[in-house]
């Protein structure tokens, strides 16, 4: 089955925000920062006011003051008083082209005071630390209560610190360590880019690259302080997400911008500022530490992660640290305790990337599991064996899931591999790794059902395609209840003025929600008035507790002479209910597996005092298909899912475990353990020269 969108992207016709242009419309460009932390002491706008086409130049004291976020609300229109990170906004100029108002914006000169900065969560942390901001307590939605760490965000904890200590202190094997992540950006296609134009407080409409409308125009209404349900977000074609696009960005400030001069306003990023100035995934320190007996069954575990957070915390959906980085939903853990701590620093501010949290969770657990293994001097398939979760069981954060499925995707995994041939001179290794993830039972949006001609059907949903393939899946469920033919259903996406609800794609729960929808759908359809368009809408959870497994196995060559790594082969088993399209599906699986090889051996920032080197994309390594290994997959079908559709997810499943697979890889080829990501040729080498 085609896509639904297939022929307008294949074509070149799909229209996207930089594609639009409006009557009367400018451009808006910032001057960014070139400090991590200083006080502004003084802004000259006076030859950016002269240059050729300028309309207006705005700094913090000509928009509002009211900042903006989606859970905590901390982030300003432009810097004010003080700038926190490279990148932040200074100031706006609107002009009459994109390149007259970029060329005015390099013309503001700002004078700064420098302060001692923080980069690090352990640095942000320490006692009498710079404070990235003076009152973090007082922001709208904020955890931090005053007499907290000055740059602590929020600290959640679960279980007994002290139970967990005594454990591991009378446990047979013990290993302890730490292990870090760098910062990696989403790698969209699609720049963050915005129009805004403010007719009035009763007509405000936007163009966003956003996955969640709905969302958003209840940040830009507040911070604006416009009735959110004024504000239209207009339905738009997305290059691409990955967790990055789910905030308001610089939809708040082209709106005001609008409203200050009375035109609509376009601002598209460059990519270097999208890499320097967007939201990308949050560095991680974490310690772990993992107790077992005689057998090599766990005792106790211990899980901190210090995240960090940038300067601003407005671009996660939730105040607390992700919580997949310190989750052990897979393994049998009688004590558990786990801290995560989110943390200001003066760095480019973080948010969501596919699976948040646990693709730095899962380096760690599962690179501490294969050093279990080893000190205990078992096979860490045979550790993970031992440790799994069975149906019935609790996880260690006392979740039960309808079924647990670890063990048959272990031995399917193991059952499936075949040794591959490394390069003559060439160390060969081999690596394992095991993620489990809950399917979000929770549903929420709606849906416009109109009969059309020739027995035809129009359905209408706001929820945005961020290019995986959802309006395709939708209109095959639809098929499938309703008894038309693929061909035959028109799905179109309509902006939040047509339909009440969408909770936004993310968070694998895309497939589930339009499940449920469709399941209303298709009872409201069967007892409507002949010829009658009918909305249907979902808004609650299943309270029904679905996981799945994946268990990925690595195969690596290294050469010892030089450290360069060959990835041989990504095997993939995962844990499946239903497959609504299988070509999707293992789209899934291979772009999740792709997206962990980039952010396991070659995706950095490359962030030193605050500024980001790679801020290009010949700098910023993403993945080509030189670098994609060899793929295979092991579907392990007859498990339970969610409703009458019985899915699972499977879009954030295969990222999170590359990492340690490949890491676990390596020191099977080596010797050598590599707990700082990524893992480079640079590193191998100089840890195989350690050995020598």
């Amino acid at each position: 089955m085609s896509r639904v969108d297939a022929a307008l992207k294949a074509s070149g016709r799909s229209r996207y925000v930089a594609d639009f242009t409006l009557a009367n419309m400018a451009y808006a460009a910032v001057a960014r920062s070139e400090m991590a932390h200083a006080r502004i002491v003084s802004i000259d706008t006076s030859a950016a006011r002269g240059c050729p086409g300028v309309i207006a130049v705005f700094t913090a004291a000509d928009v509002t003051a009211t900042p903006y976020g989606r859970a905590l609300v901390d982030t300003p229109l432009l810097a004010r008083d003080k700038v926190r990170f490279v990148g932040e906004r200074v100031a706006a100029v609107v002009a009459a082209t994109r390149h007259e108002a970029e060329y005015a914006a390099a013309m503001i000169e700002v004078e700064y005071e420098p302060l001692d900065a923080v980069f690090t969560p352990s640095e942000a942390l320490a006692p009498g630390a710079p404070a990235v901001h003076e009152q973090p307590w007082a922001y709208q939605g904020a955890a931090a209560k005053e007499g907290d760490p000055i740059n602590l965000i929020h600290r959640g904890t679960h279980g007994s610190k002290e139970a967990v200590d005594a454990a591991l202190a009378s446990a047979a094997f013990v290993v302890d360590h730490h292990y870090t992540t760098q910062g990696v950006h989403q790698g969209y296609l699609e720049p963050q880019a915005c129009i805004a134009e403010y007719i009035s407080d009763e007509e405000v409409r936007i163009w966003l690259t956003t996955k969640a409308p709905y969302r958003v125009r209840e940040m830009v209404g507040k911070c604006l302080d416009i009735d959110p349900k004024k504000i239209e977000l207009e339905p738009i074609t997305l290059g691409g997400d990955f967790g990055g696009k789910g905030s308001p960005q610089d939809a708040p400030l082209c709106t005001e911008l609008s409203r200050k001069t009375g035109r609509p306003i376009k601002m598209t990023l460059r990519y270097s500022e999208d890499l320097t100035a967007a939201n990308p995934r949050h560095p991680a320190e974490i310690d772990v530490r993992i107790g077992a007996d005689e057998q090599g069954r766990i005792v106790a575990a211990s899980m901190v992660a210090n995240l960090n957070a940038g300067a601003y915390g407005a671009f996660t959906p939730s105040v607390p640290a992700p919580h997949g980085a310190v989750e052990i939903p897979s393994y049998r853990v009688p004590l558990f305790y786990s801290e995560a701590n989110r943390v200001y620093t003066n760095t480019v501010p973080r948010g969501n990337m596919r699976a948040p949290g646990a693709p730095q969770g899962t380096f760690a657990l599962e690179s501490a599991m294969d050093e279990l293994a080893l000190v205990v001097g078992i096979e860490p398939a045979e550790l993970r064996r031992r440790n799994l979760l069975v149906t019935g069981e609790a996880d260690a954060s006392h979740v039960h899931w309808i079924e647990h499925r670890g063990l048959e995707t272990l031995e399917a995994a193991l059952n499936a591999v075949v040794p591959i041939e490394p390069p003559e001179g060439w160390l060969y290794g081999r690596g394992i790794s095991v993620y489990s993830r809950p399917t979000t039972s929770m549903a929420s949006t709606s849906l416009r059902l109109t009969p059309v001609d020739d027995g035809c059907l129009r359905v209408e949903t706001p929820l945005v395609e961020t290019g995986t393939g959802s309006h395709t899946v939708l209109r095959q469920m639809l098929a499938d209840q309703l008894g038309f033919a693929p061909q035959n259903i028109e799905i179109v996406g309509v902006s939040t003025n047509d339909l009440p609800r969408d909770a936004g794609a993310g968070a694998s729960r895309v497939t589930a929600g339009f499940a449920a929808v469709v399941d209303v759908a298709a009872k409201a359809w069967m007892n409507r008035s002949r010829d009658e368009a009918i909305v249907v809408e979902v808004n609650e959870d299943s309270g029904v507790d679905v996981g799945s497994y994946t268990v990925q196995i690595a195969q690596v060559a290294v050469d010892p002479s030089t450290g360069q790594l060959k990835i041989l082969e990504l095997l993939n088993a995962v844990d499946v209910a239903a497959i609504i399209n299988p070509l999707a599906f293992q789209m899934q699986i291979d772009g999740g597996a792709t997206m962990g090889v980039g952010f396991a051996t070659l995706e950095n920032l490359d962030e030193a005092d605050g500024q980001v080197w790679a801020a290009n994309m010949g700098e910023y390594k993403l993945p080509s298909a030189r670098d994609v290994p060899r793929y295979k997959t092991v579907k392990v079908p007859g498990a339970i899912g969610l409703g009458t559709a019985n899915v699972k997810n499977i879009g954030e499943s295969t990222t999170p475990p590359v990492a340690a697979a490949i890491a676990n890889a390596v020191f099977d080829s080596t010797k050598c353990r590599i707990r700082d990501l990524p893992i480079t040729a640079e590193k191998i080498y100089q840890a195989l020269k350690g050995q020598q």
